[in-house]
């Protein structure tokens, strides 16, 4: 069997899975989940990006559907498990991974904007795990990992706004780890390090930018999506069978090199 056989994975930000573009770590996971056995839902704001990719899926014989979800809204995340449990009958993981930029200095950033970036990680997260965990105890548990950052572990010249909202995921998992134990759901973090994908892309292409980070990281490389992937769907897995409130670092050595 394969790994995700009979599984339901609903994965948010995940419209960046389109074949033959750089992808993130959602439309990784998505892939690789349906070659292992799983159905998909993708869900995200990229609506016509989603559909592409969706329609990738099916031409390559898997099954997954599209759902435009905004994370911050309660409604869309009512809508999204009604469609789920429509189509798939079940949900059985959530892979939680919107963020929103967030370059400037705490004095240079209007309360507009943290206020945007503590909204897509905080309270997306937060009616993500309340919205999933009925329909996940009622087909008898399940898994959630959100995806937080390395960021969390470090200050920094830029992001404060970032850094804290990526903090608040990892207090929130543990809390909703302890809270959801009596469902059968396992819920864990990943904390990713510097990796090429869509939302990094630019930084990647700044050539000062980009070698900085390789020189900080003890691999001496940016990570790949695939490699959090792998990550993700470990957490996801019943390989992570007693594995719940923790978080997964995938940096490449950055945060084990602080000092």
């Amino acid at each position: 069997m394969a790994r995700f056989d009979g599984k339901v994975a609903l994965i948010t930000g995940a419209a960046s899975a389109v074949e033959g573009e750089l992808m993130g770590f959602g439309g990784r996971a998505a892939w690789r989940m349906l070659r292992e056995g799983g159905r998909v839902v993708v869900a995200d704001i990229a609506d016509e990006q989603g559909e592409r990719a969706v329609a990738q899926m099916r031409d390559a014989s898997f099954d997954a559907t599209y759902l435009h979800l905004d994370v911050t809204s309660e409604r869309d995340w009512e809508r999204a498990i009604e469609a789920t449990l429509s189509d798939f009958g079940r949900l059985d993981i959530l892979i939680n991974i919107p963020g929103a930029r967030d370059p400037a200095s705490i004095l240079d950033t209007d309360a507009d904007h943290w206020q945007l970036v503590m909204d897509v990680s905080s309270r997306g997260m937060f009616l993500g795990a309340k919205s999933v965990a009925p329909a996940m105890r009622d087909g008898g548990g399940g898994a959630i990992v959100n995806v937080a950052s390395m960021a969390a572990r470090y200050g920094g010249t830029y992001g404060a706004a970032y850094t804290a909202s990526r903090a608040a995921i990892i207090a929130f998992s543990r809390s909703a780890a302890v809270q959801f134990a009596g469902m059968g759901i396992r819920v864990n973090a990943v904390l990713p390090g510097w990796t090429h994908t869509p939302f990094t892309d630019e930084l990647f292409h700044d050539e000062e930018a980009s070698a900085s980070r390789r020189k900080r990281t003890p691999l001496g490389r940016w990570g790949e999506p695939e490699e959090i992937a792998a990550g993700i769907l470990f957490l996801c897995s019943d390989d992570a069978s007693f594995v719940t409130g923790t978080e997964l670092v995938i940096d490449g050595g950055v945060t084990a090199a602080l000092n």
